[in-house]
């Protein structure tokens, strides 16, 4: 069970990584010099 639930968790961070890069280009790209950092917030 324990292999299972790693390797669920490995998937599930892999999917919330691709899912997040490109809002957080987005962000990036839409607010240039300004100091908004959204890390902490979902």
């Amino acid at each position: 069970m324990r292999r299972i639930s790693a390797a669920i968790s490995a998937i599930v961070g892999t999917i919330i990584s691709v899912v997040t890069l490109p809002f957080r280009v987005l962000g990036r790209l839409l607010t240039p010099g300004r100091g908004r950092s959204r890390r902490g917030a979902a």
